[in-house]
């Protein structure tokens, strides 16, 4: 006598499947489009990080001293970058043709992140890195 095998109705398959469309959907749309790296703009380079829950971000590189922290605490004069409604965070920075190393200072100086949208970075001697751009 062979074991009887329970196969799962139509039914329950066919909405085990659209559930898992559901899902597979979901997660693509909670998935953000990548921002450009920086590139020339009018006026300069435009910069741009994705930062909502941020209350205020600085760039800071090689262009600006490192906003200030390279000899002493985070120099809130330097101007911040502007938020649009969807949280994105911008700011154009002219600068001449060279070799430039950055990073986004969030909330004063409490988190310092490289650039998510640019490959270039190199190691920044406190186990990170800093982003990279060359202006030709």
């Amino acid at each position: 006598m062979r074991p009887h095998i329970r196969l799962p109705n139509f039914s329950a398959f066919m909405m085990l499947l659209l559930c898992c469309g559901l899902l597979a959907c979901t997660a693509m749309t909670a998935i953000k489009d990548r921002l450009p790296p920086p590139h020339q703009v009018e006026g300069g380079v435009l910069f741009q990080f994705d930062a909502p829950a941020a209350q205020r971000v600085n760039l800071a590189g090689v262009f600006n001293n490192w906003g200030g922290t390279v000899i002493g605490p985070f120099d809130p004069t330097i101007d911040p970058m502007t938020k649009n409604e969807k949280g994105l965070w911008q700011i154009v920075i002219p600068l001449k043709p060279g070799r430039y190393e950055y990073k986004f200072v969030l909330d004063g100086g409490v988190v310092w992140k490289h650039d998510p949208n640019n490959a270039e970075r190199v190691d920044d001697s406190f186990g990170g890195y800093n982003s990279v751009i060359v202006i030709k």
